[in-house]
């Protein structure tokens, strides 16, 4: 997910932890001893956020600074800091260093709300950036398979929408109330200029953060952060529904063949999905593009308004027929024996494929192979295209994640 979310996460689930100790401070403050309700607030708040975003620490180390090019971040953002383990120890890390800075919030109902605090507002960071369709290994080191939610937008308005309305009332500060009420205005303006969401989500999504605004006023100030976490559940439950019956419509069209299919719904729709159909057929590998309505009595696959990426240089008519559920977009295929050897043979390859859902492939008359994700663009413009060279040193620093498409290499993953 986007950082914002994320800030917003660690907002929602601080101002949570405030509400549940208020009557502690309040009996505290009427002794005329204790923690003051701001030191609580304000280091809340400051933990809550910091553990929500550390995860993209890696964000320092990955990339160029690998020294294994465009690999560097293919293989390292979302690596090893996305794991259970690395936010658990790092929200006792955290949590340890503020007890040891704030001595008057190590009473036992402080002390064990923000440690409450710090392990929900760490492991947030991987369950929001599991929802999307890029994905994580949480398990690591016992299990270092990829897992996708493959059910929210990278950066969804509704999720900005259902923070921001009652953060704007929960905010203390001018300042506060302020930064919440201009990012909401920004969501509302980026809906109704980006080309992808089209006009008639924009206003739905307009009307719908008017009415939160209202609710979250009207809520009692003791409840606001409470409601709002419940129902940024209940949104991400009515995605992951979508999503899943997204992902029954395809498997019930294409059958055995299917290996996986990669799903991304439209920003603020839960009706229109993107999806890319992973199938293999006795030799051949494809990637079929399409757009899933998920119910298509609400809204049909081809009354769906999706921008997509672009298809890559070979691909062709998917040649199925389209129904209710399903438009068929382009294929592109090509032999799984190809994609085996270029595994085994090139090392560059084969560490690209510990991350590639959705590997496109070609080969130059000089014998460079290009290879890239269909997930994120159709070759020239993705951040994943990965070049081999004959000869080339192999990569350094690979980490051994399982190959999400495994499925496909068969022996040449093992």
């Amino acid at each position: 997910m986007d950082n914002i979310t994320h800030a917003l996460a660690g907002a929602l689930l601080a101002a949570a932890a405030c509400q549940r100790v208020a009557p502690a401070l309040a009996a505290s403050a009427s002794r005329g001893q204790g923690t003051s309700t701001t030191t609580f607030r304000r280091t809340a708040f400051t933990l809550s956020i910091v553990l929500a975003e550390l995860p993209d620490l890696d964000i320092t180390y990955s990339g160029e600074r690998m020294g294994i090019g465009p690999l560097g971040y293919l293989l390292h953002h979302r690596g090893h800091t996305h794991t259970v383990l690395f936010t658990v120890l790092a929200a006792l890390a955290a949590w340890g260093l503020t007890l040891a800075l704030r001595r008057s919030l190590r009473a036992p109902p402080y002390a064990r709300t923000l440690l409450a605090l710090a392990f929900a507002a760490s492991l947030s960071h991987i369950a929001l950036d599991y929802t999307n369709n890029y994905g994580v290994h949480p398990w690591w080191p016992i299990d270092a398979r990829w897992i996708y939610g493959d059910a929210v937008f990278i950066v969804e308005p509704w999720l900005w929408i259902v923070a921001l309305a009652p953060l704007v009332f929960i905010a203390k500060s001018i300042a506060g109330r302020l930064l919440s009420a201009a990012l909401l205005l920004t969501i509302l303006v980026a809906a109704w200029r980006v080309d992808m969401v089209g006009d008639g989500v924009a206003a739905v999504l307009t009307a719908g953060a008017l009415a939160w605004l209202a609710v979250s006023w009207k809520v009692p100030a003791a409840r606001r952060a409470s409601v709002a976490i419940t129902a940024w559940i209940a949104l991400e439950a009515m995605f992951f529904s979508g999503s899943a019956l997204g992902r029954r419509a395809v498997e019930r069209e294409v059958g055995a063949a299917l290996r996986d299919v990669v799903l991304t719904p439209a920003p603020g729709n839960v009706l229109c999905l993107t999806a890319i159909v992973v199938t293999q057929n006795a030799g051949t590998y494809s990637a079929t593009t399409a757009t899933v309505a998920p119910i298509p009595a609400l809204r049909s696959a081809g009354a769906c308004r999706v921008v997509g990426r672009g298809d890559p240089d070979g691909s062709t008519a998917a040649g199925r027929s389209d129904s209710p559920s399903i438009a068929w977009g382009r294929q592109w295929s090509a032999p799984v024996a190809e994609l085996r050897a270029l595994a085994a043979e090139r090392c560059e390859v084969a560490a690209a494929l510990e991350f590639i859902r959705v590997p496109i492939w070609s080969r130059s008359a000089n014998g460079d192979v290009t290879l890239f994700d269909l997930r994120y663009g159709d070759g020239g413009d993705s951040f994943t295209t990965v070049v081999s060279r004959p000869g080339a040193a192999c990569p350094t620093v690979v980490p051994g994640w399982r190959e999400p498409r495994w499925d496909v290499l068969g022996e040449a993953s093992q």
